[in-house]
């Protein structure tokens, strides 16, 4: 097994704060990255840093979008002279998907289902949307690596159709999320299936290339997940015994191009 420690090496980066404020969420999972909202700031933090890589991600708009990313730009892509960097690019237009390619290595693009979609994110966007904005980001020729969190629409386990729809993409890699029942959210009681999630992770091994399973997921389900996955964000002490093979940096990355920026 594979396992992926991204901090202290590879770190997120929050540059705006969100407005979305998401059901599952209310903006607890920002609080756990560096907030740099200033381009000059992240420079500054980026003379400092002596790690690989960093994920440039933040809160969204009431359309998707990611809050301040075409102001942080110019300063993301000298940082990409130093640094692997990833972003969290939320919904694009053409200009700012070229824009984007040109400042950074990997787009990481959430596909949540429809109900979640209207039932927990909040958006008046289509699934499809979530697609059309994949293929902007590939067209301007920027690897990515999609996201599906599990049970996103209050538990239920409904994401077949999108593994359905992301085989006939040309993706770097697949990163599975699983919804946690975290506190003072709509979720604090949310329970999840394992049955029905360890069933969807072998459906996506069998329809994808390449897959790993993200950092944010219940830790109580690990061991099963062991028993089927290469691939997973840092695991929990029960299957460290699995690993051989530990990697500081994000598990949604392209291998090639971050071997470049890896500290000897």
């Amino acid at each position: 097994m594979i396992a992926y420690f991204p901090k202290p090496e590879f770190i997120p980066i929050a540059i705006s704060k969100c407005m979305l404020n998401c059901k599952h969420c209310y903006g607890k999972f920002l609080r756990q990255m560096i907030f740099i909202d200033k381009p000059e700031k992240l420079l500054e933090f980026g003379k400092k840093f002596g790690g690989n890589g960093i994920l440039i991600s933040g809160g969204f708009d009431k359309n998707g979008k990611l809050i301040n990313l075409e102001k942080m730009l110019p300063s993301i892509k000298k940082l990409k002279e130093k640094f692997y960097v990833a972003v969290h690019s939320g919904f694009v237009d053409k200009k700012m998907a070229e824009e984007i390619a040109n400042a950074c290595h990997i787009a990481f693009i959430d596909l949540p289902s429809a109900n979640a979609i209207k039932n927990v994110i909040g958006l008046k966007a289509r699934q499809e949307d979530y697609f059309i904005n994949m293929d902007k980001l590939i067209e301007a020729g920027i690897k990515v690596s999609p996201h599906i969190t599990l049970g996103l629409n209050f538990g239920k386990i409904e994401e077949n159709e999108i593994l359905d729809e992301i085989k006939n993409y040309n993706i770097e890699k697949l990163i599975l999320n699983i919804a946690i029942p975290a506190v003072k959210t709509e979720f604090e009681n949310v329970i999840l299936d394992e049955g029905e999630v360890i069933k969807f992770i072998k459906e996506a091994k069998r329809k994808v290339k390449r897959l790993a399973i993200g950092c944010m997921r219940p830790r109580s389900i690990d061991e099963k997940i062991a028993k089927v996955v290469r691939e997973i964000a840092l695991p929990s002490k029960k299957i460290l015994k699995f690993v051989i093979e530990k990697k500081r940096y994000c598990c949604g990355v392209a291998e090639t191009e971050m071997k470049k920026f890896l500290i000897s």
